[in-house]
């Protein structure tokens, strides 16, 4: 398994064995203190996740929403979290939303494909347009 190579991307695995909730506010947790840090790429490694829960869609959107609050103070900031392959949707709703609302965020199967993604990642611009101003 590799390791990010940017010194510009940190990397945490808070733990398999959290319940849903805890490591949901694991990630906000990390992504608060990455931008406090002036780091804006967070890869979050929770491949080997053993929680009983399976996060519905609802949660899966609000996570989003969330986490996008989260890192409102850092323009451009990239996650990418990794989640064992089952749990990866393949519909793509956390990538899509975010892209919608300006967080750049997807979700992996993979610490590899997360590490790989966010070294090619440029700092995600929102439209001029943008909405929410």
């Amino acid at each position: 398994m590799s390791q990010p190579s940017s010194e510009h991307i940190r990397r945490i695995a808070p733990g398999d064995d959290l319940p849903l909730h805890a490591a949901r506010a694991a990630v906000t947790a990390a992504i608060r203190d990455a931008c406090d840090a002036g780091v804006r790429k967070l890869l979050v490694d929770f491949h080997g996740w053993r929680g009983s829960e399976r996060p519905s869609l609802a949660l899966r959107i609000d996570s989003v929403f969330e986490w996008s609050a989260a890192a409102a103070t850092a323009p451009g900031f990239v996650l990418a979290l990794v989640m064992p392959p089952a749990l990866v949707d393949p519909g793509k709703i956390g990538f899509i939303i975010g892209r919608r609302i300006g967080f750049n965020f997807d979700v992996f199967g993979s610490v590899d494909e997360a590490a790989a993604w966010l070294e090619a990642e440029p700092a995600f611009v929102p439209p001029a347009d943008d909405w929410r101003v």
